[in-house]
C-alpha cells in the first residue's frame, strides 16, 4: 500500500492535472461527480433518519418543511453541477468545430 506522503502527493498531482487545461483532466466531470457523490449520501442519510424515526416512534416528527428545503438545496447543487459541465461541453464542441473549419478551409 501506499503511504500517506505518497497518497498526499498524488493526490496533490491530481488537483494540479484538474487546474491546466488540456491535461486530460476535467475539473467539469470532477465537480459533477463529486456533487453526485455527496449528495447521494447526504440524501441516503434524510431517508434513514426517516425510516428510523418511523420505526422508532410510528410517526415522523421531524418537520417535512425543513426537510424539504434540505431536499431542494441538494437538487439545486445537482442542477448547478450539470449545467456547468453542460456549458462548458457546448463551448468546448464550439471550438472543436471552428478548428476544424479552419483546418478543412
Amino acid at each position: 500500500m501506499f503511504t500517506k506522503t505518497e497518497r498526499m502527493g498524488k493526490m496533490i498531482k491530481y488537483l494540479k492535472l484538474l487546474i491546466q487545461v488540456n491535461s486530460g483532466h476535467s475539473s467539469k466531470a470532477f465537480f459533477l461527480v463529486s456533487v453526485t457523490m455527496i449528495g447521494f449520501v447526504l440524501l441516503l442519510i434524510v431517508g434513514f433518519v426517516l425510516v428510523w424515526e418511523v420505526v422508532t416512534y410510528g410517526t415522523i416528527k421531524t418537520d417535512l418543511m425543513g426537510l424539504s428545503a434540505f431536499v431542494g438545496s441538494i437538487a439545486s447543487l445537482f442542477v448547478t453541477a450539470g449545467v456547468t459541465k453542460a456549458i462548458g461541453e457546448r463551448g468546448e464542441h464550439n471550438n472543436n468545430l471552428n478548428k476544424e473549419e479552419k483546418e478543412n478551409g
